[in-house]
């Protein structure tokens, strides 16, 4: 769908033409005084300004009929031979056009314009009109190469972009099913435990199952909406190691609004339980702060650390996939050894407010 033409373009295409048509006017009298003519600075004015401002309504018509029949594409070679006669009569108007006006400013100041001979007048102007009907054409052909392969970079953007998001959706979607049967097999082992137990536990899912439905699906949301989640995901986790966790949750209020991606942190936590934390005894502290403009997340347990033959589960590759993603060569994703022991995992993303 073509846009319609503002009025500040139509203003800007008037301009140019008559700047055009000034600038030639000027360089006729400049010539006109160093060859010592006396001529009145009205008549190169009124030879160059009649001539542009016939082409410039010429113009438009030019690049209506090419658009018809356009000298681009395939078989454009064919097409040729329908501009050939236009050319002409575009000559023969532009022609016409130029000598009614000059007639009519030089009867306003009282004197006589003479073409002279017209056959060789109409001959003279034909060959310049030929070459301007041809920088015309191949103006409008530029224009339009320009054009189509601009739409067709955005095109390939908006693939990309609707790729990379059902990509991102995929991910985030692949988290929740992990995350819902780890948390189920958690309870269903409480339940040969305590009872009362379980029972609060699965009080706990179901809040957080509300939570999640409540999202709007997004695979981004702020900062403390996610840390909420893991404060649900933690009272549920310490429910199932009753007095034997401690886990620390530590916000930096800068970086409370900033932008993160949904569900980013929930597996690294989960991971600690899984590796560091198998018992349930220790303390787990997640940090989330403003460095500039980064944003830095780590998680630190204080478990029995990274086996030496550790290999990335289900979650820490998808966190690895989300953030490739994201924030191609623009993240760093490290996961060793705390030096007093345990893991440490940290993430280190651009600062974002708006996504």
């Amino acid at each position: 769908m073509r846009r319609p033409v503002g009025l500040l373009a139509w203003i800007g295409y008037v301009g140019a033409w008559l700047a055009m048509g000034l600038w030639l006017g000027v360089n006729q009298i400049i010539g006109a005084r160093n060859d010592g003519s006396t001529i009145a600075a009205w008549e190169p004015l009124t030879w160059e300004l009649s001539s542009v401002v016939v082409l410039a309504v010429l113009a438009i018509g030019v690049f209506r009929f090419e658009r018809r029949f356009p000298l681009s594409g395939a078989d454009w070679l064919r097409r040729v031979p329908v501009h050939i006669p236009v050319a002409i009569v575009f000559s023969l108007v532009h022609t016409s056009g130029m000598i009614l006006i000059r007639k009519i400013v030089y009867m306003a100041h009282a004197s006589h314009y003479d073409f002279r001979d017209p056959w060789l007048g109409f001959t003279y102007e034909l060959q310049k009109d030929l070459i301007t009907y041809a920088l015309m054409i191949g103006f409008c052909v530029t224009w339009r190469a320009v054009r189509v392969r601009r739409e067709r970079e955005m095109a390939v953007i908006r693939l990309e972009r609707d790729l990379s998001e059902a990509q991102l959706a995929r991910l985030t979607a692949q988290i929740e099913p992990h995350f819902m049967f780890n948390t189920l097999n958690a309870i269903s082992n409480r339940m040969h435990e305590d009872v009362d137990a379980a029972d609060r536990m699965i009080s706990a899912f179901a809040d957080l199952l509300r939570a999640a439905l409540g999202e709007s699906g997004s695979t981004h949301v702020r900062v403390a909406d996610d840390v909420i989640w893991l404060e649900r995901y933690f009272a549920l986790m310490r429910e199932r190691y009753r007095g034997q966790l401690e886990t620390v949750i530590e916000l930096d209020p800068a970086a409370r609004d900033a932008q993160i991606p949904r569900l980013l942190l929930q597996p690294l936590v989960e991971n600690a339980f899984e590796h560091g934390l198998k018992s349930g005894r220790g303390r787990l502290d997640v940090t989330i702060r403003s460095v500039g403009d980064r944003l830095v997340c780590t998680v630190e347990d204080n478990g029995d650390g990274i086996s030496a033959g550790f290999k990335s589960g289900v979650g820490l590759s998808n966190v690895r996939s989300r953030l490739e993603l994201m924030y191609p060569s623009r993240h760093r994703f490290e996961i060793g050894p705390r030096a007093a022991g345990g893991t440490r995992v940290k993430i280190d993303v651009p600062l974002s407010r708006d996504v």
